[in-house]
Order: C-alpha cells, then structure tokens, then sequence
C-alpha cells in the first residue's frame, strides 16, 4: 500500500510540502530563540519578529501557490489521459464496427445468391458504412491539422440552400434514414469552403441523429441576415445541461449520461465543427429547444 502511494506523485507533492513546512517551523522556531538571546532591547526584538513573520507568510503564500498550479496541472494532465484513453477505445471501435459490417455484406453476397433487390440494398448499406468509416478518418486527420495549425480553407461563392439540399439527399438513404428530416431553407449565397461547411453538417447531423431517438424529428433553418446568414440545427433529443454547453466543444469532451453511454463517438465532432465555424467567420451556439432537445445556432458573418 505504501509503496504505491510512493508511486503517486500527488502523495509526494503533499509529503514535501509536509517535509518543506515541518522544516520551516523549526527553523522559525530556532531563529526566534536565538533573537531572544541576542536582542535585549524589546523594540529592536519586536521588529526583527514581524520582519521574520512577514518573510515567512510570504514563503508559505508562494508555497501554497505553487501546490495549487502543479495540482491543477495534475489535474488536467490526469483528465486529458482519462480522454485519450477513451478516444482510443471509441476510435477502435468505430473503426471495427464498419469494418465488420462490410466484411459481412460482401461475405454474403459471396456466399449466396441473393435477388437484385437485395443485393441494390447491401450495395447501398456497405457504400453507407464505407462513408461512415471515410468521415471518422477525415475528422481524426482534420483534428490533427488544427493541432499543427496546418488546416487553409478554400473559399468560393456558393449557393448554401442548393448546396445542403443535395447533401441531405445524399444523407438520407446512411445516417439519416431513421429520422425525419424537415428542411426550411432560404436563398443565400455565402463564401464558404465546400469540404469544410460539408464536415460542419454531417458532424452537427451525426451528433444530433445520436442523441435523438429513432423516428423524431430534425429541423434544418437557412435565413439570410443584413450581415450574413443564420444557419439552425433543431432536434428532439436528450439535449446539454446550460453549464455545460461550452464544453461539448473541447478536445475528446463527451457528456456523461446513459445515451452517450450507448452510442459510441470520438468526442472530436463539435470540437472540429467550432474551428471550422470560426474559420468561417461566424459563431456557433447550443441552446435549449422546448419542450425537450437542442438548437445549434450558427451565424456567419460576411
């Protein structure tokens, strides 16, 4: 037991500052002494008293200050392994479950002969599997590159309400075939990067089609704005208690309850989705949609 708290660098933090403290008393204590002997004149004695006090108190200020930020520092080193530890396990497991699943449809078309029907609907479910995989992989490599502040986007004028339309449609038959889509898009046109406002959908999408159960609704808004434009993401789901609504869009951060438990993610979407907002000169915001489920709000601005 003791040997492994010797192993714990907290528990040595704490026996130092114990060791440091104990230490400075005495020596407190054998100065004080020695004042008593050498100093007759009692004003002389009271002022070399306060002056050591004085030098004292400001040593176990800095001390304790010192503790505190190498305890947070802890702290935060601790909690980011405990993230990466769990983005490792998530990311495994995103990797195997697509993987296994087109193993298995081309396992059984090899296998069987299987209807024309059937085989169009293994053909769809791999393709769909494979662009799940392929968007893991993309967001891992995009995370990456915001770390080495290596990520440029490619801006060009677009057609934003075109421009979703089709990529819902193409969403519709993968992630989104569970859930009902309700699109309420005006005419804008807006400089974006085309990969990187596609990346900012499919991650909002996937986050809200994850924590909001089958068959309930997903409201899509595109207004155009005097400086720019409103894009709104609208589900019924569990939804993000106020005070933690900023977090969700740190590193490897996912919000501990029993639906995120089930469902399995990186903790990298939101987190990529806010660069690539602020990229885009706007501002992105979670608020609460009544009776129950989440808003994200997005605003650009020209």
């Amino acid at each position: 037991m003791f040997r492994r708290r010797l192993k714990n660098p907290i528990f040595l933090i704490y026996l130092l500052v114990f060791y440091v403290t104990l230490q400075f008393s005495w020596w407190l204590y054998l100065i004080f002494s020695l004042y008593d002997k050498i100093y007759s004149d009692q004003d002389t004695l009271s002022k070399k008293t306060l002056m050591l006090l004085g030098e004292g108190s400001v040593f176990f200020i800095i001390l304790i200050i010192g503790v505190f930020i190498i305890l947070r520092a802890f702290k935060r080193e601790r909690e980011l392994t405990l993230q990466q530890e769990n983005f490792v396990l998530s990311v495994t497991h995103e990797l195997k479950t697509p993987i296994a699943s087109v193993k298995l449809f081309l396992q059984t078309l090899q296998k069987r002969e299987l209807p024309d029907d059937k085989k169009i609907e293994i053909y769809q479910r791999s393709l769909a599997e494979i662009n799940r995989l392929d968007g893991l992989v993309n967001n891992i490599l995009l995370a990456r590159s915001i770390e080495n502040e290596n990520y440029f986007l490619n801006k060009q004028e677009v057609n934003l309400k075109s421009f979703i339309e089709e990529r819902i449609a193409l969403l519709e038959n993968s992630i989104l075939k569970s859930h009902k889509i309700e699109l309420y898009l005006e005419e804008v046109t807006i400089a974006i990067d085309p990969l990187g406002f596609e990346s900012i959908l499919i991650n909002l999408i996937e986050n809200t089609k994850k924590y909001s159960e089958s068959n309930s609704t997903i409201k899509i808004h595109l207004s155009q704005k005097t400086e720019g434009a409103l894009f709104q993401i609208t589900d019924e789901g569990i939804g993000i208690p106020k005070e933690k609504r900023e977090l969700v869009f740190s590193k490897f951060y996912r919000e501990e309850n029993e639906m995120t438990r089930k469902s399995k993610g990186t903790g990298l979407g939101l987190y990529i989705t806010k660069f690539l907002v602020e990229q885009h000169n706007g501002r992105i915001e979670l608020k609460g949609n009544k009776p129950q489920g989440l808003i994200v709000a997005i605003e650009f601005k020209k």
